[in-house]
């Protein structure tokens, strides 16, 4: 690599803090397109959600729902307003960036939790092997067991018959009320944290939610108030506001499906995990109407017909967006705005390496020792 002259290098931190003042000036007008978008996801949800439940109710298991008594009806009616209006208030730019750092706080404990895992299993190994054990076996080789391997692993089980799993019932406590309330906001039994929180992951294997760059230091661009003025930066928050919606919706999408289990409606209740594998596309589903997941099942389950797929509700903002045409248009703006972005993040990277490089050379040629003068 060729150096960089002086004369560049001092321009470099102007270049920069001129990229960094134009995305501060820039800032209010994303916050507002931002901020426009979840209202509007606002408004239109609690009716996109009755729709999807009305399809499902009457195409799907019209049997079941016309066996209901009508204060059952009813019940479920009101139960998934209530739901829907919760999940609206948490749809804020201020809860959204909140959730954003805990599930980056999340992922960062997973990896820590794995990295820890991997460490103590190589000091182990290590130990056997100087303890005089059988050495590992040559790469390539072919090492035979007795478990079973299955597309997922099967983490997930199905609940069957006509009513709700016992074993996922609320506490007296709680009721049926808290329980719904749980499922939106992510929380799980009588482990329930408080409003707004979501749940601790299962495992450090569970890697459902997206990973974050989270260094351990830094609270990360989404407890800092304000938007960042690094573009680098304010690109990870957008992503992030991103995987916290997709976060909110699938909390929706599995509290209705709760309450349509419970309701005797859905004979199945597919778990979490499986809607985030069906979200990050790792499972093979059947075309279904929007919001709508339809997967076909390994082997027949009791009380479905041969060959009838699992149904289950999943509220996706792609599908949201298709049928509104004012989230088509701030989704619009805010894609043009990051497609800005992504361009001056590009320079400003560039520009960030550049000075780096220039420092470096300045402070390799200020620690040459001093010239040794010519033997008389």
């Amino acid at each position: 690599m060729a150096p960089v002259s002086d004369q560049p290098g001092s321009d470099l931190p102007g270049a920069i803090e001129a990229i960094t003042q134009a995305v501060a000036a820039s800032n209010p007008q994303l916050y507002r397109h931002v901020a426009l978008y979840l209202q509007v996801l606002r408004d239109v949800l609690a009716k996109r959600l009755e729709q999807t439940v009305f399809h499902l109710v009457t195409r799907v298991h019209a049997t079941r729902f016309v066996a209901l008594e009508p204060h059952e009806r009813q019940h479920l009616r009101r139960r998934l307003l209530v739901l829907a209006q919760r999940c609206s208030s948490l749809l804020t730019v201020e809860q959204l960036a909140a959730l954003a750092a805990q599930m980056a706080r999340e992922s960062l404990r997973r990896r820590r939790l794995a990295d820890r895992r991997l460490l103590e299993r190589l000091t182990e190994r290590s130990a056997q092997l100087a303890d005089g054990a059988a050495p590992p076996a040559p790469q390539g080789s072919v090492h035979l067991d007795r478990t079973l391997s299955l597309p997922f692993a099967f983490p997930f089980s199905l609940n069957l018959g006509e009513g709700p799993d016992t074993s996922q019932q609320p506490t007296e406590s709680g009721g049926p009320d808290a329980a719904a309330a749980a499922a939106v906001d992510g929380r799980q039994g009588s482990d329930a944290q408080p409003f707004g929180a979501e749940p601790a992951p299962e495992s450090a294997d569970d890697d459902d939610d997206p990973e974050f760059d989270f260094d351990g230091g830094d609270p990360g661009p989404w407890e800092k108030g304000s938007l960042p003025t690094d573009p680098v930066e304010l690109l990870r928050w957008l992503d992030g506001m991103d995987h916290a919606l997709q976060r909110r919706l699938r909390n929706l999408s599995h509290a209705v499906n709760v309450e349509l289990l419970r309701a005797g409606i859905s004979p199945t209740l597919l778990p979490v995990r499986l809607l985030d594998a069906a979200l990050h596309g790792r499972v093979d589903s059947a075309p279904a109407p929007a919001h709508l997941l339809r997967l076909p099942l390994p082997f027949p389950l009791p009380g479905l017909p041969p060959g009838l797929p699992a149904m289950a509700v999943l509220l996706r903002s792609a599908d949201l967006e298709m049928e509104e045409p004012r989230l088509r248009t701030c989704r619009r703006r805010l894609l043009q705005h990051r497609q800005e972005l992504r361009r001056m993040a590009g320079r400003f990277r560039r520009l960030q390496r550049r000075l780096t490089i220039h420092q470096a050379e300045r402070l390799w040629l200020q620690d040459l020792p001093p010239p040794v003068p010519p033997a008389d």
